[in-house]
């Protein structure tokens, strides 16, 4: 009987308010592909900033900095969480330094950003909720990278044959490329009472909740 693996993982989004922290990287980090591409440890950190810095000085605004922020879908963690992470060995991605400057040029140092140079494509075609396609699309490939995923169901037969320590942590290929992640990482997210982020469970998941 194929095990139903959507409770046992959960995606990572960006926990939305008025004063969420939205990044962006600076432009010698964003050059340099951290989304896909493998960094060369040794070399200098990823710089990220506040992406609405410049109307937040006008307007006198200060937003909290997290434990937890995203660069769009890539989770930057704190040092805190990173202890907990660094004794997995992960598979497709590796804990990269990072510094978050803040509005006042303050440099915070104690950040490691999830570089990813791997994917896996493991979401249900069938059993997931995607935009509306044709039969000729739904078998290219190319097409499947890219569609709209509504709603993932997780693919039993893929991840079966995958020993569970080596998908503790995975970017999904398809649909927005998420990070998801086990019950056992996730409930170190959890004990950790990491802020600005939410963890929703896949079975619970519909595109769009998060806002």
């Amino acid at each position: 009987m194929a095990r139903d693996f959507n409770d046992q993982y959960y995606i990572i989004l960006k926990k939305y308010s008025e004063v969420t922290l939205h990044l962006t990287a600076l432009q010698k980090s964003a050059d340099r592909d951290f989304e896909f591409e493998r960094l060369i440890w040794g070399e200098e950190p990823l710089f990220f900033e506040n992406s609405y810095k410049q109307e937040d000085l006008k307007r006198n605004i200060k937003r909290s900095i997290p434990t937890v922020m995203l660069n769009m879908v890539t989770p930057i963690i704190s040092s805190q969480i990173r202890e907990r992470l660094k004794f997995f060995n992960f598979i497709g991605m590796q804990l990269y330094p990072a510094v978050y400057i803040d509005d006042g040029g303050n440099y915070h140092e104690d950040y490691w950003c999830m570089n990813f140079w791997q994917e896996l494509d493991c979401w249900d075609r069938e059993k997931s909720k995607t935009e509306k396609a044709t039969k000729e699309e739904l078998a290219d490939p190319y097409f499947m990278s890219r569609i709209d995923v509504y709603k993932y169901h997780l693919d039993s037969e893929i991840l079966d044959k995958i020993p569970e320590e080596e998908r503790l942590i995975f970017k999904q290929a398809g649909g927005l490329k998420y990070v998801f992640v086990h019950q056992k990482i996730a409930d170190i997210f959890f004990e950790e009472k990491a802020t600005g982020v939410n963890l929703v469970k896949v079975s619970d998941f519909e595109e769009g909740m998060q806002f």
